[in-house]
């Protein structure tokens, strides 16, 4: 069986294992988890297929090494990429493929670097969500809003307290519970000063990072998102497949990707949309497999990626 080696910097694995396990049973797969330039080198000696996770450091060096060349290579540019330099560092006379996940991707793409499809073929193969072990129930519209993710400058963790604040103020029941860890300490001081002068004290619960997600979601009615930029947006997807309503900032691509029903642009549109009795559990989850945002699927396309010549 031909090999494929899975190269991706280290602690920026968290979207390949599913790929990797997807493809097990066609080829010798193998993930390099690299911690210096020897690292790259020889996992690209040991692979025939060459797959570069994350359009960064990693795939530059790599694109660039000699012994990269006569392999067939792809690279996976998921978002920050694009925002760097890094996509003009790339050789791209040695790479077959650079699949991108969403569409708007592509365009926001095209902004930095106009002639992107004149150096390579770009493919849109979306992240899938894995209906079969994620668990959906029936939920209602209740109190508990989630918002899940880094928190950084990209996810605008400071609206959501404006969205908080302002259904506290319609009934004290609502609460926020914010998982993910703090990326910039900015944040942690700043947040944590607000809940306290906006008196949300009892309304806002920071659990930092979390291991045990499913538990997590037991309880949740609501996925509030407010980040200004997302390429999938993997946690609303999740959300959505177990049957909880998100409520989306309307970020460039969203769109292209979520009910329009659920996506607002201010905070009054998003506070209305969680006190609103409109809430249909169902309706979220056939939305991906309408659409086939599906684990299945995303396999189905890269290994089609992979065959071609």
């Amino acid at each position: 069986m031909k090999k494929v080696g899975f190269i991706c910097l280290a602690g920026l694995d968290q979207f390949i294992d599913p790929i990797i396990e997807g493809l097990s049973d066609n080829y010798t797969t193998r993930k390099f988890m690299i911690r210096n330039q020897q690292d790259i080198y020889n996992a690209i000696d040991w692979a025939d297929i060459i797959w570069l996770e994350w359009c960064n450091q990693t795939a530059i060096i790599g694109t660039n090494y000699e012994g990269i060349k006569g392999k067939k290579v792809i690279i996976r540019l998921h978002s920050y990429e694009i925002f760097t330099d890094f996509p003009k560092q790339i050789n791209w006379l040695v790479v077959n493929r650079l699949i991108l996940v969403a569409p708007h991707i592509r365009e926001i793409l095209k902004i930095f670097i106009p002639d992107i499809e004149e150096k390579v073929k770009i493919e849109i193969v979306s992240n899938g969500i894995d209906l079969d072990s994620t668990h959906w129930k029936k939920v209602q519209p209740g109190y508990n809003i989630s918002w899940v993710g880094f928190i950084n400058y990209k996810k605008n963790p400071q609206m959501a307290l404006q969205i908080l604040k302002k259904l506290a103020d319609i009934d004290k029941r609502y609460k926020l519970h914010v998982a993910g860890s703090f990326q910039d300490l900015r944040y942690k001081i700043y947040l944590e000063y607000m809940v306290k002068e906006m008196g949300l004290q009892d309304n806002v619960k920071f659990y930092g990072w979390i291991d045990d997600m499913e538990k997590f979601w037991e309880d949740k009615n609501y996925l509030l998102h407010t980040s200004i930029h997302e390429s999938f947006g993997y946690g609303i997807f999740e959300a959505m497949a177990r049957g909880i309503k998100p409520v989306i900032h309307n970020f460039r691509g969203a769109k292209e990707l979520y009910p329009k029903n659920v996506i607002f642009n201010t905070i009054d549109e998003a506070t209305n949309k969680i006190i609103s009795k409109d809430y249909n559990s169902n309706e979220y989850r056939n939305w991906i497999i309408e659409k086939e945002w599906t684990l299945e699927k995303q396999l189905r396309q890269i290994k089609d990626i992979i065959k071609e010549d």
